[in-house]
């Protein structure tokens, strides 16, 4: 078997994993979480202080930066060797992505589906350009520090509102999100992100065990820098923009730690199965949210309600539409 043919049959156990922590974060930072604003409210400080972490730990930016990052491995591994079908590599790609995105759409339509949309398009973006960078005849090290480089003086300029107010400290024409260059930029802003993805590809094979420790670890710095980039967002105008390509050198680190550490350990098989359908919680929970908005009242009772219907409601879109989709796109398999 050739190591291109190898590439494609391998699938890293805890990558589905990840995939549903981070769908899950997403998930849980759009939705307004009642217990946190019942601590806040408490007369006890240390309460209160449970209440403002709880509130700003769940950072969803922070995890769709971390789906890049995934997104490059998932991408570029099966490829290293090349891209032995292009017309096949895009269709399978856009197939997946956009059939459940306009499924979801059209049953959301009164709903304005388009909170999500800014990821998946810098998603497409990158499936589009990844041939092309795969041609280019340095190192995807070096890509990978042009395109830093590149993103942050786009940062600069472009953003020059937000880097005002963050040097300020002024809400002056403030915006605060990663998004707010529009869509064909912020992928140029979120390149290298991604492209720190491809570089895990690039040297998964040859790393060492990690330990356990580490992997701990790893992860509680995660959680306290998604606290930090709220709080940073929220009260000193360091708006995401110019806080999440910094962060993402430690997801980089981190997401690098989770795919090393299963290469030799069991993974969950509960969290790989749900992370099967990560996508489908990932397009689905606006919509399901706002559609339980007109029918429960959302409150502390119904909080935990909301997100297991969440969970499931997308299940059942993943049965119904995003697993087809994957079928249809396998058909493709044979297209010259």
């Amino acid at each position: 078997m050739s190591n291109a043919t190898s590439h494609k049959k391998q699938w890293f156990k805890g990558v589905d994993s990840l995939r549903f922590v981070l769908a899950f974060i997403v998930l849980l930072s759009h939705y307004d979480n009642v217990y946190s604003t019942f601590l806040i409210n408490s007369k006890y400080e240390f309460l209160q202080w449970a209440g403002y972490f709880i509130a700003n730990v769940y950072d969803g930016t922070a995890a769709v930066i971390a789906f890049f990052i995934v997104s490059g491995f998932v991408i570029h591994y099966p490829n290293k060797n090349g891209i032995t079908n292009l017309k096949e590599f895009w269709v399978r790609r856009f197939l997946r992505i956009l059939l459940p995105l306009a499924a979801i759409s059209i049953i959301g339509i009164r709903y304005h589906p388009e909170r999500l949309v800014w990821s998946l398009a810098c998603e497409l973006v990158y499936y589009t350009a990844y041939p092309f960078m795969s041609k280019i005849n340095t190192s995807w090290r070096d890509k990978f520090l042009v395109a830093y480089a590149i993103a942050a003086i786009l940062i600069i300029v472009g953003a020059h509102n937000d880097v005002r107010a963050f040097l300020t400290q002024s809400n002056s024409h403030y915006h605060g999100y990663y998004w707010q260059l529009g869509i064909f930029l912020t992928a140029v802003v979120g390149l290298p992100c991604w492209l720190l993805g491809v570089m895990i590809a690039e040297n998964i094979d040859r790393m060492a065990q990690i330990a356990t420790q580490k992997v701990i670890l790893l992860r509680a710095v995660v959680l306290l820098l998604g606290f930090i980039c709220n709080i940073l967002k929220l009260y000193y105008h360091m708006s995401y923009i110019l806080t999440m390509n910094l962060a993402a050198i430690v997801l980089y680190k981190w997401v690098q730690a989770e795919i090393t550490y299963y290469k030799t350990r069991r993974s969950n098989p509960i969290l790989e199965k749900m992370g099967e359908f990560s996508y489908s919680i990932y397009i689905c929970h606006p919509i399901i949210y706002l559609m339980l908005l007109d029918v429960i009242s959302y409150n502390a009772i119904t909080y935990p309600i909301y997100i297991v219907i969440s969970i499931i409601l997308s299940y059942v879109f993943y049965l119904l539409v995003e697993k087809p989709a994957h079928q249809l796109a396998r058909r493709f398999k044979t297209v010259k």
